[in-house]
This record gives structure tokens, C-alpha cells and sequence, in this order.
């Protein structure tokens, strides 16, 4: 079995959606399939327990639910509109998106830090298509193995809250400055969460901490970092899971409380 326990700060937290996705894969009511997360659950070392069961884990995995089958289908309809395009997966951690959907001739880059990256070469494989790349994605190197800066597609999934708003802004203007006509989406938490990692369920539990260091209320506040950058549309993990959200349904009532955790789509014109 491959040991992880090494993983410290924000590599550790690949370890939870991937256990989310395995236990979502689980359930009769699932939102969405990933037989691979099951497979490389039961192939790390790792103490998964310190989540607890579903009744303690269950707005973690809904939550990751819910943005895996948002992104998924933003990503194929990108692919079924440029077969031949480009997606850019920052901080790939174990995802297994890549594994999941049909790709065919997109050319598909992981992007995540060394340490993401050999683990990641336990479970998946390079071929001519999907290639690995190790970097942090503010050292801005890895641009240079980017041929293709056209028409580009960048899912950023459950990394960007770790970034503060200097890097978030530096990277998304350098991006605006390399690419053209291409899409970004990426998770975000409101502000409210900004510095309450130890208040989330399944963050406060990894054995080294990572704290949130950024959030927005709308999408529409990235265009003020650069007139490149256009607000598109945003989606709600709120909106996918019904009443297995539990009590927390109650809270909806309250708009900012039902678009604190979205999927934002930025426009690089």
C-alpha cells in the first residue's frame, strides 16, 4: 500500500474529496459514480477514519458531490464543443476526472506540487495526451510546457480558498496575459469563511492545518482585477443534493448562506 501519511498542509487535503468521492460512489442515492476513488482508497495508507461515518462526514461529501458533477459537466461540454482543446487541471491532486470523462484527442495537463504529483503517478499514468506537471501553479513556470493558449479550459477545484487574494489576483492577470479566449472555473467559499478551517468538518481533522485565505460573494468581483477577465456565471453546491443536506436546508433561507460554496466561471477575453 502506498503510505501518505507524510503529506502535510495543503497537499494532505487531496485526501479528503477523494474519500468523499469513494463514499459517495457507495451510496444508492449517489450524485455521482468514481470507481477509481474506491480503488485508491483501498490502496493508500492512510487513517480515513479520523472523518468519522457518513452521519458525521455528510456535508463534506455532499458538498464534494455536488462540485464534482458541477464541473464535470462543465468540462464536457467543453470537450463536446473542442474535441481537440486544451484542459488545464490545477492542483490534480487525485482527481480522477481525467480517467472518468472521454477525452479522446483533448490534451489534458495535471497540474499540482511535486509532492501531489508522485503520489499521483501511484494511481494514473502519462500518454500522449494527459501529461503531468510538477509545480506549485504561482511559481507561473509551468506555463512555458503550455503550447496551445488558445481556447483554453482551467478547473481549479478546491485549491483556490487556500490562496490568498494577492495570488489569486497575480495568477488570474498573468493568466489574462498568456491566454486568450479561454474559460477558468474554480471553487470558492464566501468570505465569511476566511480564516475557519477549523471549523470545517473534515479540514480540522487532516493532521497538519490549512486554513482558508480567501472567498467571494460573487464571481463579479474578479473583474476588477483586470478588464481580460469576465464574469460568466456561477453555480451552487446547495442546489444538487436535496434534502441530504439535513438541517442546513433551514439555513438557504438566508441568499448568502445558500451561495457560500460555488463554482465561478471567468471569461478570458
Amino acid at each position: 500500500m502506498k503510505d501518505v501519511s507524510g503529506l502535510k498542509g495543503v497537499p494532505e487535503t487531496m485526501l479528503i474529496p477523494v474519500w468523499a468521492r469513494a463514499q459517495e460512489t457507495m451510496r444508492d442515492d449517489r450524485m455521482i459514480e468514481d470507481r477509481i476513488a474506491i480503488d485508491i482508497v483501498n490502496s493508500v495508507e492512510y487513517d480515513f477514519s479520523i472523518f468519522g461515518d457518513n452521519k458525521n462526514f455528510y456535508k463534506t461529501q455532499v458538498g464534494v458531490a455536488a462540485r464534482t458533477k458541477i464541473l464535470d459537466s462543465i468540462a464536457i461540454d467543453y470537450i463536446e464543443k473542442n474535441p481537440h482543446g486544451t484542459i488545464i487541471n490545477i492542483g490534480a491532486g487525485l482527481d480522477t476526472r481525467s480517467e472518468r470523462l472521454s477525452l479522446d484527442n483533448v490534451k489534458w495537463f495535471d497540474l499540482d506540487l511535486p509532492e501531489g504529483i508522485e503520489i499521483r503517478k501511484e494511481f494514473f499514468e502519462e500518454n500522449e495526451n494527459r501529461k503531468f506537471i510538477s509545480d506549485s501553479v504561482l511559481d507561473l513556470d509551468w506555463i512555458d510546457s503550455i503550447e496551445d493558449r488558445e481556447n483554453v479550459l482551467f478547473i481549479a477545484e478546491g485549491i483556490f480558498m487556500y490562496f490568498d487574494f494577492e495570488q489569486i489576483r497575480t495568477l488570474l492577470v498573468t493568466l489574462a496575459s498568456y491566454f486568450t479566449n479561454s474559460e477558468i472555473v474554480f471553487e470558492a467559499m464566501d468570505p465569511i469563511a476566511i480564516g475557519k478551517a477549523k471549523h470545517h468538518e473534515s479540514v480540522k481533522k487532516l493532521k497538519s492545518s490549512s486554513e482558508f485565505k480567501s472567498g467571494f460573494r460573487s464571481g463579479k468581483e474578479i473583474e476588477d482585477y483586470d478588464n481580460r477577465l469576465n464574469f460568466e456565471k456561477e453555480w451552487y453546491h446547495f442546489d444538487y443534493g436535496g434534502a441530504r443536506w439535513k438541517s442546513m436546508r433551514l439555513l438557504w433561507l438566508i441568499p448568502r448562506f445558500k451561495r457560500m460554496m460555488k463554482i465561478i466561471k471567468i471569461k478570458i477575453n
